[in-house]
């Protein structure tokens, strides 16, 4: 009887181990896959896209691209979005200040895209005390001279 009764508790008792462990690993799981979600990558697209003319000479030229933002986390995505309209105005302003060479060479382009990411992330700076954007896309990016 004494046996069977040791048996029996030795079987509850490893049983009752196991779900706790697994309970603990679950919990640790969970925990990792919160964070994992909290810092997933995020694009914001500042919609609509950008019209605007440029150049200071000559006759009219226009751009027309589209501009996407990545950020890690929803709470960067939220602050982000937030100051959607006040990072628009600047985008417009740096863009239509540009000239010809800059817009049809891919090297102008690129230097483009990295003035324009310096500039929303001086930009979050100021707003929210940290640059919170990671890198700048153009979508797309079509000149008319």
């Amino acid at each position: 009887m004494f046996r069977r009764f040791w048996k029996l508790m030795s079987a509850t008792g490893l049983m009752l181990g196991l779900l706790m462990t697994t309970a603990g690993i679950s919990q640790v799981v969970q925990a990792e896959e919160e964070t994992a979600v909290a810092n997933q990558t995020k694009y914001i697209h500042l919609e609509p896209a950008f019209v605007v003319n440029y150049g200071s000479t000559g006759r009219m030229k226009y751009l027309r691209t589209e501009i996407a933002l990545k950020v890690s986390g929803n709470e960067a995505a939220a602050a982000v979005s937030q100051h959607k309209p006040y990072i628009r105005n600047n985008l417009v302003m740096l863009l239509s200040a540009q000239e010809s060479e800059t817009m049809n060479s891919s090297q102008g382009r690129e230097s483009l895209r990295k003035v324009a990411l310096d500039e929303v992330r001086a930009l979050m700076v100021q707003l929210e005390g940290s640059p919170l954007i990671d890198d700048l896309y153009f979508s797309n990016f079509v000149v008319q001279n």
